[in-house]
């Protein structure tokens, strides 16, 4: 289960705010932001509204309740501009943002040039359909 701190630092990043940023925003300290982000220390009840409304999310996605694939068909419309995301692509975007390694890779996957990215997507769709029979 994704934690406040990963949600947190993902919608800061989004924003391309600074930790700085955010703690002038919330009146708090820089640090108190890097605490609240590395899980050493949750947010009080008045900072996590103050968060909600600034990021206009829920206090349950940020604390990762089970309101998730509606804030992120919401966020997924805030960012292209529709909300017209078939189920699947919502569930793997979910999946993404709840594994940091496959994030990452999928990330650096999308950087590489279309010949090479498109024989690396066959190879990982060939490996995961074989993968899926056997189980």
């Amino acid at each position: 289960m994704i934690n406040l701190g990963e949600t947190l630092k993902r919608l800061r990043k989004q924003r391309r705010w600074t930790q700085e940023e955010l703690a002038e925003q919330l009146n708090v300290s820089r640090s108190q932001i890097s605490k609240w982000e590395n899980g050493s220390l949750l947010p009080d009840v008045q900072s996590l509204e103050k968060l909600c409304q600034l990021f206009d999310v829920s206090a349950d996605f940020l604390l990762g309740g089970e309101t998730r694939q509606r804030e992120l068909l919401r966020e997924v419309t805030d960012v292209y501009g529709t909300a017209d995301v078939h189920e699947t692509a919502l569930a793997a975007l979910d999946y993404l943002l709840r594994s940091r390694e496959m994030s990452e890779a999928v990330y650096a996957l999308a950087k590489l040039p279309d010949k090479k990215r498109k024989h690396v997507e066959t190879m990982i769709v060939t490996i995961v359909k074989e993968c899926s029979e056997l189980i």
